[in-house]
């Protein structure tokens, strides 16, 4: 009759336990970044990512903050867009951000439409789930190239109007 008790309550607790025990993060997989635009007033990427919420809950990513760098040594700028999603239970969500980075240096425009190629850039960032109690930051890391004709188009719309003066048409 004890061990019946004691195997009841041990049963109980475990039950209890594992029903009150913090979420977990969602996995968040880096799927790609697209750069949509360059521009005299900023860098336009599309993040994708794939998050799956690991719990029984439904949970919410409540804002994407990316950071980019180009060649290494070019800080684009920051940007923080509150952008909830629901993520479900064990199914793959895609988050699609749109953000456009503002240049913070436009000497950088400049040297880098001089460059001899392609433009390595860097994103980093977290995407912010959870809800009005309690949030958690998660890490993301996406990369990838701009052409240098994208980067000498933006360079050539900076430049003050002069006129008489033209440019070839740029692919």
């Amino acid at each position: 009759m004890i061990s019946r008790r004691l195997l009841f309550a041990g049963a109980f607790a475990t039950l209890l336990a594992s029903a009150c025990s913090k979420p977990e993060p969602p996995k968040l997989v880096p799927k790609e970044v697209k750069v949509t635009g360059v521009a005299t007033t900023g860098l336009s990427l599309l993040l994708r990512m794939e998050a799956t919420n690991p719990n029984r809950i439904t949970l919410s990513a409540q804002s994407v903050t990316g950071k980019a760098k180009l060649d290494g040594k070019w800080d684009v700028g920051t940007v923080t867009i509150a952008k909830p999603i629901a993520l479900p239970p064990n199914v793959p969500t895609i988050i699609d951000v749109p953000m456009t980075l503002p240049w913070t240096d436009m000497k950088a425009l400049g040297a880098l439409a001089t460059a001899p190629g392609p433009v390595p850039y860097l994103v980093e960032g977290t995407v912010t789930v959870g809800g009005e109690r309690l949030n958690v930051d998660l890490p993301f890391t996406l990369s990838g190239t701009i052409t240098r004709e994208q980067i000498a188009n933006a360079a050539l719309k900076s430049l003050p109007t002069i006129p008489g003066l033209t440019f070839p048409a740029q692919p």
